[in-house]
């Protein structure tokens, strides 16, 4: 055999061994796909993904439709709740639910059927129940994501940003039981407070969806008595705690460390570590009507002891220490603060207030403003209607 020819079966031997080992490879990459697929599958990751796939993918083609303009008709006369949903916002009505886009447009409603229903927001999903109730829905901004059902009555429950839901059912043994649910349904943390405790009345994420906090309400001396517990879903014990008289009206994270309760007689900042109080702002002898919190700032309300006198707005630092007052004029029957204002709703219109308490502007509503909302731009609900509330020219209106 002359060597030409030799080198020539060589050369096809080489190859034909690199084909067979490629394809040896081509097959064992499959198969690691194929047992990584199975895995994700069976620990729950894998519809974890395909879950926020198919809401990153919803968040792209609602900003890119086209807005349906405003004002729009929303058919939900009566607004029990209204709140911000990624860029947009969702309406709670006696029958109905509805959600909208921040450019205006309806994308879904929904027909509860709940007697007492209430509804709590994260970031692109909200959970729908009715109090005493057994079942709980987790809806997105097209299409319902799960359902659950609980064997005991629902008391509250509370939606984080990262997509966690806390829900705090009744007990038999025990004043209630609270459970932490992850973002596709699937059980991450469970507690249980005793009589001493108290029952959970509010409930708050941090926002790293790892850390939340709980006010419980118990009777102490003949009065109710706030016990305030910080929890840890990475923790079987209970990291800090807290007491306080009153009851919690509003719980707020204003970072990972630090929180914020507005209770009836006072605003307290905590130390989520310690459960210390580190900034306080009292009011005893007044009656709060309306509270919001935005970012790391607090807008108080304060209702008048007449109908026709003015109210009294507070804005207040993260510290507890005050940015601005400002004499509100009667009717005033609720606040929302932003970043950069706090809005007062009227009877017929909403006063904006800069934060140092400086009157900005006022624009009339065709009716009662119900809500006003963060949705990207600023939005006004009435009744059967949202429209975009901006700084009124001269003889026009929002």
């Amino acid at each position: 055999m002359s060597e030409g020819h030799s080198g020539s079966n060589v050369t096809r031997l080489q190859e034909v061994r690199r084909r067979r080992a490629l394809r040896r490879l081509r097959r064992l990459v499959l198969v690691l796909a194929a047992a990584g697929l199975v895995a994700l599958y069976f620990t729950g990751a894998y519809s974890q993904l395909a879950l926020a796939a198919r809401e990153t993918f919803d968040s792209v083609r609602i900003a890119l439709s086209p807005g349906a303009g405003w004002p729009v008709k929303t058919g939900i006369p009566e607004v029990w709740q209204a709140e911000p949903l990624s860029g947009g916002f969702v309406l709670l009505g006696q029958q109905d639910v509805g959600v909208w886009s921040g450019g205006g447009t309806e994308l879904r409603t929904i027909q509860h059927g709940y007697a007492r229903p209430v509804i709590s927001a994260g970031n692109t999903r909200f959970c729908l129940y009715g109090r005493s109730g057994y079942e709980l829905r987790v809806e997105g901004r097209t299409d319902t994501l799960y359902k659950r059902t609980f064997e005991q009555p629902i008391l509250l429950a509370e939606m984080s940003t990262g997509g966690s839901v806390a829900v705090v059912t009744q007990s038999d043994r025990f004043a209630a039981e609270l459970t932490v649910w992850d973002s596709s349904m699937g059980f991450r943390y469970g507690w249980n407070p005793t009589d001493t405790e108290g029952t959970p009345v509010r409930v708050a994420f941090a926002r790293d969806n790892k850390r939340l906090a709980v006010a419980c309400l118990v009777a102490q001396g003949g009065s109710l008595q706030t016990n305030l517990y910080f929890l840890d879903i990475r923790s079987d014990e209970v990291t800090a705690s807290a007491t306080a008289t009153g009851q919690p009206l509003q719980l707020h994270w204003l970072s990972n460390d630090r929180l914020l309760a507005i209770y009836d007689r006072t605003a307290i900042v905590y130390d989520a570590a310690t459960g210390e109080q580190t900034a306080v702002y009292s009011f005893e002898g007044e009656s709060l009507g309306a509270a919001s919190v935005s970012g790391q700032n607090c807008a108080l309300l304060f209702s008048p002891d007449a109908s026709d006198s003015p109210a009294r707005l507070v804005i207040l630092d993260p510290e507890m220490q005050v940015l601005g007052e400002a004499s509100v004029p009667a009717p005033a029957e609720g606040v929302v603060c932003t970043r950069t204002a706090a809005y007062v709703l009227r009877q017929e219109s909403v006063a904006a207030y800069s934060l140092a308490g400086e009157t900005l502007w006022e624009a009339p509503t065709e009716t009662k403003p119900l809500a006003v909302l963060d949705a990207k731009q600023l939005v006004v609900v009435t009744g059967g209607q949202a429209a975009l509330l901006t700084q009124p020219d001269d003889g026009q209106t929002a």
